[in-house]
Formats: C-alpha cells, structure tokens, sequence
C-alpha cells in the first residue's frame, strides 16, 4: 500500500487488528480448533459399530484440521511480527494482512461445518470464522476511496474468499469418494470417476484464489488473470460434475460461484476500480 491510500487513524486501527487477531489466533484458536475436532471425532467413534463408513472421516478429517490449524497460527505469528510495518504503511503490508486475516475464515467454513452438520449448532472454531471475517472485511475497507469502488473490492475479494472456501470441502469429499469407491481398484463407475476430474482441479481453485487476494490487493494486473483463471476453472470442474452425479447441489453451487468470481473480475467496472487497468487500458477506458 502506499502511505496516502490510507489515513494516519486507518493505520493505527490496521495494527490494532494485526495483535489482537494475531494474538487470537496463536493463543486461542488452537484450542477451538481442537476442541471441535475433538468433539466431531467423539460423535463420529460412537456412530462406527453401525456407520464403519463413517471410518474415512476419522482419518481425512484430522488431516485437514492439523494442517489449517498450522495455518491459522502462522497467520497470527505474521500478524504480530508485521503489526509494526503496517502501521508505518509499507507497501507490502495490506496485500500481507489482507491474506492472514483471509486464511484462517475461508478454512474456518470446513472446520465448522461438519460440526453443524452432526450437532446442529455452532462449533466452538466458528468464532475464528466470524472474527477474521469481520477483521478481514474491516481492513479491505480501511482504504481510501469512494463508495464504488469499496463496492467493487468488497464484491470480488468476497467472491475469492467464498470460492475457496466452498471447493475446499468439495476436495475433502472427492478425496473420500474416489478411496472408498465400490469398485476399487476399477474406475467403472462414471459418477465416481467424475471426482478423479474435480478433486485436483478445485484443490488449484483453492490455491489460485488465496494466492490471488495478496497479489490483486496490489493491483498487480498479471495477478488479477491468476483470479480469473481460478473462476473459469471452478466452472469447468464443477458443472460436468454436477450433471454426471445430479445428486446434490454442491458442485452446481461451486460451478456458479466460479462464474460469479469470472464476472466480477471481467466486469470493466469493477476491473477498473479495483486497480488491475495497465495505464494504456486506463487511458482508453
């Protein structure tokens, strides 16, 4: 960022946002984080004897849980290692900030919700969710500029939030289906062999769209086609699957969702006020 984008006072407030969720994140998400784990797994052990599907999810879900957890806690450490640097507007800061505050909310949708699926209420880890949501949008509107241009940043770094969140957990079930398929070791049955397509596919949509939010928070243009490409393929792993398997509308609402990030990332509008215009685009527009 540079330091005339945003006022003395909004800096301020972007460190005092940086230790306290920094500060959240190293010391009491961890233990939220477990604490839901811990409670899925003790839900989940008493439903084997009759579900022994339910086995896969003591296994995967663990994984994922370790491995977002370690993010969350690393996004916190570099909240409070950098919380200096943003006060003094480094260039580098908000894009950073940006994307520590986004990790631990679009991981927390998977963390919380195979707890609201088996207890029907909020797990103990949805704070981290709704927290670094409210901390992630707060600083995306610390900026300095008019109201449609907030509009449009809030719209699309919404949109490459959400869209990794949800393909997320679809590679979570992916991953599950395409091990405990019926007819292992063969891939005979199409609306099986449909996750070997979406599962690697939505994992790069996840990973597209975290990178894209620091790079596009710079208003680097070659950035914003990593956002682009993350929308149309979300699009293309999500609609084929969804007509092959028409059982639920998961991979319908991960298809739609892609087609919403491509919109408002080629809308000229919102391309423009976000800051992804080279100068001669800008000139001609």
């Amino acid at each position: 960022m540079q330091s005339s984008d945003f006022s003395q006072r909004s800096r301020v407030i972007m460190m005092g946002i940086a230790l306290v969720m920094g500060a959240f994140l190293v010391i009491v998400a961890p233990i939220l984080i477990q604490a839901t784990l811990s409670g899925l797994m003790e839900e989940i052990a008493t439903l084997l004897p009759e579900q022994p599907g339910m086995r896969m999810p003591t296994i995967l879900l663990p994984i994922w849980f370790f491995i977002f957890r370690g993010l969350a806690v690393l996004a916190g450490v570099t909240l409070l290692v950098t919380a200096g640097e943003i006060r003094k507007g480094r260039s580098w800061s908000w894009p950073l900030c940006l994307t520590c505050l986004s990790i631990p909310a679009l991981t927390g949708v998977f963390i919380s919700l195979p707890y609201l699926v088996q207890f029907g209420k909020p797990a103990p880890a949805a704070l981290v969710l709704v927290l670094s949501l409210i901390a992630y949008f707060w600083v995306l509107l610390l900026k300095i500029e008019d109201r449609v241009t907030k509009v449009a940043r809030v719209v699309t770094f919404a949109l490459l939030g959400i869209v990794p969140a949800h393909v997320i957990v679809l590679v979570n079930h992916g991953i599950k289906e395409l091990i405990v398929r019926p007819e292992h070791p063969l891939f005979s049955d199409p609306m099986t062999t449909i996750y070997g397509f979406e599962t690697p596919l939505n994992f790069f949509v996840f990973l597209f769209c975290v990178a894209a939010i620091p790079l596009l928070a710079a208003g680097k243009e070659a950035d914003w086609w990593l956002g682009l490409i993350a929308g149309v393929t979300a699009v293309i792993a999500n609609y084929p699957t969804h007509f092959i398997r028409m059982q639920t509308s998961d991979f319908f609402v991960g298809g739609t969702l892609g087609l919403l990030l491509v919109i408002s990332l080629v809308y000229p509008g919102f391309r423009r006020r976000i800051g992804v215009f080279s100068e001669q685009d800008r000139t001609a527009a």
